[in-house]
């Protein structure tokens, strides 16, 4: 019951965070060319995958093996071992001799599959010349990060062990936090307008104004 009430209280006091890094996230918006052809095909790409998962298909397996390959990749950086690996249709399972919060929660805020598609490009354009399908890809990755979230809502519906175990509240709020700083990450290498380390800085300030002000008020 203890650990309960305490992982309550550690996601309200992660709240100010929260309200900081979409205030940023917002702000740095504004600085967008929205007419940026890079923009356009990043949009269109991340729009055309909810057509898609609607009208087609869910594709649990694909985003259950990136899943579970980032599982796999947290436990090797920090020095666990892998003992089982189990991927299906309905989902995966990885069991390792370490965990910890980088472990549990990693899966749902980093787009594994977009970062494939960015070595493939970069490993094909050693050999050939990329640039003139440079908005296909840059389509395919908005396609990308669009299925990262979308699958990862899916999957958080089912209330998964790594994120109770963690504590639900602040899971989705650190997941949210880390998707959108990512987003942004992504957004401000296919704009000059925007800039990831002012999000960052901005984020850090409003979050701690925010504290201040509540350690204030409870001393007066």
């Amino acid at each position: 019951m203890f650990g309960k009430i305490f992982k309550v209280l550690i996601a309200i006091f992660f709240i100010p965070v929260v309200i900081s890094s979409t205030k940023a996230f917002l702000q740095g918006l504004r600085h967008l060319d929205f007419v940026n052809v890079n923009f356009l095909w990043l949009v269109g790409g991340f729009f055309v995958y909810p057509i898609f998962h609607i009208i087609f298909l869910k594709p649990m397996y694909i985003y259950a093996w990136g899943h579970e390959v980032v599982h796999v990749l947290a436990i090797w950086l920090c020095g666990g071992k892998v003992t089982s690996f189990q991927i299906s249709h309905e989902g995966g399972t990885v069991a390792a001799t370490k965990t910890n919060l980088f472990i549990r929660l990693s899966p749902y805020f980093v787009p594994i599959h977009a970062m494939l598609l960015f070595l493939l490009y970069w490993i094909l354009s050693r050999f050939y010349n990329m640039s003139k399908f440079s908005n296909e890809f840059i389509f395919l990755i908005g396609f990308a990060i669009s299925f990262h979230l979308i699958m990862t809502v899916e999957v958080m519906k089912r209330r998964q062990p790594d994120i109770l175990r963690t504590g639900y509240l602040f899971s989705v709020l650190l997941i949210y936090v880390a998707n959108i700083s990512i987003a942004f990450l992504a957004l401000s290498f296919i704009s000059k307008d925007i800039s990831f380390v002012a999000f960052a800085k901005k984020t850090f300030i409003y979050s701690k104004d925010i504290y201040s002000n509540i350690f204030s008020g409870l001393l007066t």
